[in-house]
């Protein structure tokens, strides 16, 4: 029985249900690990149920790396699913203000999981290639979500993991900016209050300017 030995090889969708069974506490470790096998390998539960215990806790043993946390993955410059080209939008600067907004969203949407929608949140940072130029296409989300459920997690997690830290980067200095500005303004605010000269001048008054 074949079963992916490496993250890499897991689909968004196995990867998914194999994180939701981690917080499954209404069964016991045996039902944990038929169904975990099942995930892995694409067989019904029954197919498992009819394995011993010792080949089902054999077989996962190969899956050993899913107790381990997922880490880093290295994005390839482009995939194909379902016969669409996609390649994950590396500059911070081409994701427009609907796309943060959307991604914003989502995330709120799902608790602040983003395992719970790696595929909407994949359909969000990659552009696909229609005549002849790359474009994100908010038409095409639904249909590229269904997708990217499908992919592998070494074609396109890679790009979740480089946007989110993109993202917060992008967020972090953004927000430095407006905090330096506020503090000019305030400091400049404060300077012009103390300056007597200058708030007669305001004032239309007769107060030396040189």
């Amino acid at each position: 029985m074949k079963i992916p030995k490496r993250y890499e090889d897991l689909t968004v969708i196995q990867f998914q249900q194999l994180e939701d069974l981690k917080t499954n506490t209404s069964l016991d470790n045996l039902d944990k690990a038929v169904l975990r096998l099942s995930i892995l390998s694409g067989k019904s539960v029954k197919e498992i149920e009819d394995l011993s215990p010792t080949k089902v806790y054999d077989v996962l043993m190969d899956a050993i790396y899913l107790t381990i946390p997922i880490t880093q993955i290295v994005t390839p410059e482009n995939i194909t699913l379902g016969g669409i080209k996609f390649r994950y939008i590396k500059e911070i600067h081409e994701y427009n203000i609907a796309q943060e907004k959307d991604w914003k969203e989502t995330i709120k949407n799902f608790d602040n999981n983003y395992f719970k929608c790696l595929p909407e949140l994949m359909a969000i940072c990659h552009q696909e290639y229609e005549n002849g130029k790359w474009l994100y296409n908010s038409d095409n989300h639904q249909r590229n979500v269904e997708l990217f459920k499908q992919s592998k997690l070494s074609e396109s997690l890679g790009a979740v993991f480089f946007y989110s830290n993109c993202f917060k980067s992008y967020t972090e200095i953004i927000a430095a900016c407006l905090a330096e500005a506020t503090k000019t303004i305030q400091e400049a605010n404060q300077m012009m209050s103390e300056d007597l000269e200058f708030q007669t001048f305001l004032k239309g008054g007769d107060g030396n300017t040189m």
